[in-house]
């Protein structure tokens, strides 16, 4: 279909211009059609029919006669301009314009020219081929009330007629199979309301800069991406969505809405996370399975990610994939068209990866010590020439042997290669300290002696923090007034000294400075002046000039100003222990975001810090102490190591040793060299790693350590590597003979029971004690850490409510630990509950507010409620409570009942419920110091049961020495103990009540059952004023009353009942 050609009223004329119009529009179409040759876009035949027709009309416009009839020359032009058309409709043509122009008409362009994207099209779009659809019936309201069309579909011709508007573009790369087309193809559609038809053109869109056009409408979309980004989505705020903005190119920006844009970019995310959970065999697979098209999407997909090294890596190993050819540099074909089509930003991207991904390799394949000879490798190791020696021997050896037989001579030579000898990492925050005393003796070594003897400051080759201190106190304003007046004193004798014509020179540049800084003082003049009057001038202006202008007479006089800035110095100084005093808060801060609570384990380490930074960075040996489930591992591993960081902010190695699976002393410290298939140790390979000879080393378990000859072992080769007074010569087997100092690390041994320990190694260690967490604390770190941590998860956040009620039962009914371990399961379980029920569709209200009965009756009906020991009903003869405490951090009441039995041993004893030896001995002490108390007689052939429930139950310690004397003198006496008192602590034969541990465990354990009154041993009076000052604000434990006692007396005199 053509537009009916119109000449006008100057006939003549207006041929001409139209002869001209269709030669220009030939002359285009040739160039065109041979550009789209080049692409693939049509074959070389349709260029040759369509070349050879366009000449062909060519020829007849140039032969036209113009003098001949009108009409003939009217039909001829028409048929032209409809051959034109056909040509157009098959093969395209250079603008879209002229396509509009042949099948529609000049008045039709005028009606679009007001849509922004109407520049953009005219300028960049190039047309391919175009088809016209005639409307079945009127689709103008229709059109005008047409929902907008999801462009990330296949859409068809009627979808397009019917719900397109003008100008709308849609993608050709879901319809098209041509390569070129689906980078760079769209369509768009034009309503022709006159003449009731919807002109669809396929088109060819330059790929040209974005920060290049200045359409109005790209640079309004630009604006428009970047203002409504929606603000819920993380991903929008990353790296690689600024790297999608600077992808987009002018066909997406024509074709698709922001919306679709934004959904595009997680589409591209989703699919890069998909690509990085397959493994590399499915993702090459895919890859070289798709065609060219998909392949460049995924290269795109994996460049948006140009920081990541990992993405950048994997994108140039697609690329290179597509090479068949692996003995030339030069890209295939594949390749060329991919990297072509490229927009310029993602070309930039793939540049960088291909110049990262070439370093990384180059890097990992030069490193090769191979590369050095081993001779010149030992004699530039930081060791002593003992070790160099021994390492010459075993060269020797391994040059003398052939390739199989010296393996292991090479093996040897290896690993004593990669040992760090002298090699320490220095973190800044540890040489803050050093860097200020060095600048500190500098400065002193520069000042006037006659000051800082008048000050009585002595020069010294070191200073220590607290002398720095005091001498910048004694430098104080009055001091640098005095150091002033010397400088001032000096530039004045050395302005006023020379000849007249030297003068002459210092007071001009005297009067520079005057007018430079703006003095208050008149210029010197020299003209006809004696020397003694400028000399005068001169030393006027000398005192009375201001610092800056004295200064600068300084420098040109050449005099030291380092006096004048006494008081810069010392602010300096000043600022850098300010610093200092900074980094040391700083560590404080990581210690409490890594780990709540444990004031005094924190305590310690800053101490440890502290000491390195102060003194010597020498190694330390801390041992965590106390029950699972506090952070131990994670205050040494978060910890400890975050808060060493060098300039490039990585931490102290840290080295993890789980020691209660060694089986074997040969895991620490090698096997002999002599050995088939020996090797180094556990410690040595930790420092090969860390290629550092200060690393943290953090030994886990120490108390789950076998007793059996092998553990023995394990236990003396720790206690060697702990003692400072011999790990600087520490020795493994393989390298006999080799001393390695491990005097700068720092050890870190974890463990829940101290008595399992063995007393020698528990004596080289610093014992940190982790108190068992509160009530409160577990309150505190629910809220503000795992009931964080479990809602991002499971990404609840906001659907879920733990009162603290809530957590309250759920820490006494379920779990029963002194940490959080437990609890953390348990709520694990009931989070993860509610998210399956939301998921199914079950829970149609948030927040989900928990209650007590929901947690038994549906989250947690599988589990069984913690049933913890009550205290008796009513006071009794022969029973009392007594107090628990074990290495796990949890204590309680435990019941001990004694009664009479027939024996024929008159007060015979009978011992049951699990008794260990050492609670043995305290019953027969008890039983003997309870019969003289009470002084009773009996022929009776009677003895005394105790028994401690329950009965499967072990239990040993001395601590419950004074309740079974009390419930046996009950029991001898007939007297009734109160039920809501407990006892603990140590008796002895005199009836003296001594000192027990786990104070605290047991009276927080006797409370949940129920005690009103404790009774405690006075020598554990310091114990129970930090447990008071611990509980201050807790109701229940101000409730309660607590007796200290010496004597066995005092105890009777409290515990029954008047």
């Amino acid at each position: 279909m053509a537009k009916q050609v119109s000449i006008g009223d100057n006939f003549s004329q207006n041929v001409m211009r139209k002869i001209e119009y269709y030669k220009e529009i030939i002359q285009k179409t040739i160039s065109s059609i041979q550009k789209y040759k080049i692409h693939d876009v049509v074959t070389a035949n349709d260029v040759n029919l369509c070349i050879k027709s366009l000449e062909q009309y060519y020829c007849e416009l140039d032969s036209l006669n113009l003098g001949g009839d009108k009409n003939h020359i009217v039909n001829r032009l028409q048929y032209i301009n409809d051959e034109l058309s056909g040509i157009f409709k098959t093969f395209g043509t250079m603008d879209i314009e002229d396509v509009l122009n042949i099948c529609y008409g000049a008045n039709f362009i005028n009606t679009i020219t007001t849509i922004d994207a109407w520049g953009v099209l005219k300028k960049y779009v190039h047309p391919i081929n175009y088809k016209i659809l005639k409307w079945k019936h009127d689709m103008s309201p229709n059109l005008k009330n047409a929902q907008p069309i999801a462009k990330n579909r296949i859409v068809d011709d009627v979808m397009i007629v019917e719900n397109g508007k003008s100008l709308d573009c849609f993608d050709l790369a879901r319809s098209s199979s041509i390569f070129y087309v689906k980078v760079y193809g769209i369509r768009v559609i034009f309503h022709n309301f006159k003449e009731k038809s919807t002109l669809i053109v396929s088109c060819i869109v330059d790929d040209v800069l974005m920060s290049c056009i200045d359409e109005k409408f790209v640079k309004n979309r630009i604006y428009s991406l970047q203002t409504n980004v929606p603000q819920n989505e993380q991903e929008f705020k990353t790296t690689t969505f600024v790297a999608y903005m600077k992808t987009l190119t002018l066909k997406e920006l024509l074709i698709y809405s922001n919306e679709e844009l934004y959904n595009r970019f997680i589409g591209y995310v989703n699919q890069t996370n998909l690509i990085k959970q397959r493994a590399i065999s499915d993702n090459v697979k895919e890859f070289l399975g798709s065609d060219l098209y998909i392949q460049r999407t995924t290269l795109i997909q994996l460049l948006l990610k140009h920081t990541d090294n990992e993405y950048k890596y994997l994108a140039y190993l697609l690329y290179d994939l597509l090479s068949t050819d692996t003995t030339t540099s030069v890209d295939s074909n594949e390749q060329r068209t991919i990297y072509d089509s490229f927009p310029w930003a993602v070309k930039k991207f793939f540049k960088d990866a291909m110049k990262s991904t070439i370093q990384y390799t180059n890097d990992l394949s030069n490193f090769d010590c191979n590369k050095i000879p081993l001779e010149q490798q030992i004699c530039l190791m930081k060791a002593s020439d003992r070790v160099k020696e021994k390492a010459m021997v075993k060269l020797k050896e391994l040059k003398s042997k052939s390739e199989d037989s010296g393996s292991k001579a090479r093996q040897y030579l290896d690993g004593l290669l990669k040992i760090p000898f002298g090699i320490y990492k220095s973190e800044e925050l540890l040489d803050s300290i050093k860097k200020l005393r060095e600048e500190f003796v500098s400065f002193i070594g520069g000042m006037n002696k006659e000051v800082l003897e008048r000050e009585g400051i002595y020069v010294k080759s070191s200073y220590s923090t607290a002398e720095i201190n005091q001498i910048c106190g004694k430098l104080n304003a009055g001091t640098a007034n005095v150091i002033q007046n010397v400088y001032k004193n000096d530039v004045c004798s050395s302005i006023v000294d020379g000849k007249r014509e030297k003068l002459i020179a210092n007071i001009a540049y005297v009067n520079g400075l005057i007018k430079k800084h703006k003095q208050p003082m008149s210029k010197l003049i020299h003209a006809g002046k004696k020397v003694e009057f400028m000399k005068q001038q001169l030393s006027f202006f000398v005192n009375n000039a201001d610092n800056i202008s004295l200064r600068e007479t300084g420098e040109f006089l050449g005099i030291s100003q380092g006096m004048c800035q006494i008081d810069n110095k010392l602010k300096e100084f000043k600022v850098s222990q300010t610093l200092v005093k900074t980094k040391i808060e700083t560590v404080r801060e990581i210690l409490d975001d890594t780990v709540y609570g444990h004031k005094k384990a924190k305590r310690q380490v800053e101490r440890i810090i502290g000491q390195w930074i102060n003194g010597e960075q020498s190694g330390y040996c801390f041992g965590f102490e106390g029950p699972p489930g506090l952070g131990k591992t994670s205050l040494a591993k978060r910890g400890i190591a975050n808060c060493l960081k060098d300039d490039n902010g990585n931490s102290r190695p840290f080295a993890f040793i789980a020691i209660g699976g060694s089986s074997h002393g040969s895991d620490l410290n090698g096997h002999n060299y002599t050995y088939v298939g020996s090797t180094w140790g556990k410690i040595v390979d930790i420092l090969m790693e860390t290629k550092c000879m200060n690393p943290i080393i953090f030994i886990d378990e120490l108390d789950k350590v076998s007793q059996t000859p092998y553990g023995k072992e394990i236990i003396g080769i720790l206690t060697h590597l702990v003692d400072t007074t011999q790990n600087d010569a520490f020795q493994d087997k393989y390298f006999s003979g080799i001393d390695i100092d491990l005097s700068k690390v720092l050890f870190i041994f974890s463990y829940n029971d101290p008595s399992l320990i063995d007393k020698i190694l528990l004596d080289r260690i610093h014992r940190v004690t982790f108190d068992p967490l509160t009530l409160e604390d577990k309150l505190i770190i629910t809220k503000k850490y795992l009931l964080p941590e479990l809602y991002k998860k499971f990404n609840l956040e906001g659907h879920v409510e733990f009162s603290d009620e809530i957590v309250e039962f759920l820490i006494d009914s379920y779990t029963a630990e002194s940490g959080v371990r437990k609890l953390k399961e348990t709520l694990f379980e009931i989070i993860s509950e509610i998210n399956l029920d939301v998921l199914n569709g079950d829970i149609t209200e948030v927040p989900v507010v928990l209650t007590a009965e929901m947690v038994r009756t549906k989250y947690l009906k599988d589990r069984n409620e913690v049933t913890t020991y009550k205290i008796h009903v009513e006071p009794a003869v022969g029973l009392i409570n007594g107090l628990w405490a074990n290495s796990l951090g949890k204590g309680g009441v435990l019941p001990i009942e004694s009664s009479w039995f027939h024996t024929g041993t008159k007060f015979d004893l009978k011992l049951t419920g699990m008794q260990g030896d050492v609670m043995k001995e305290s019953m027969n002490v008890a039983k003997s110091l309870a019969w003289n108390k009470a002084g009773v007689t009996t022929d009776e052939h009677r003895g005394i049961h105790v028994h401690c429930p329950e009965g499967a139950t072990p239990k040993d310690g001395p601590s419950a020495g004074v309740a079974i004397t009390v419930v046996i003198y009950s029991l001898l006496k007939n007297k009734k103990i109160k039920n809501d008192v407990a006892i603990t602590g140590e008796i002895t034969l005199r009836g003296d009540v001594t000192a027990i541990g786990g104070l605290e465990l047991k009276i927080i354990g006797g409370l949940k059952a129920g005690v009103k009154t404790f009774v405690f041993p006075a020598d554990n009076e310091k114990d129970f004023s930090k447990i008071k000052d611990k509980y201050e604000t807790n109701v229940e434990f101000n409730s309660a009353t607590y007796i200290p006692v010496k004597t066995i007396d005092e105890v009777l005199d409290v515990v029954f009942e008047k």
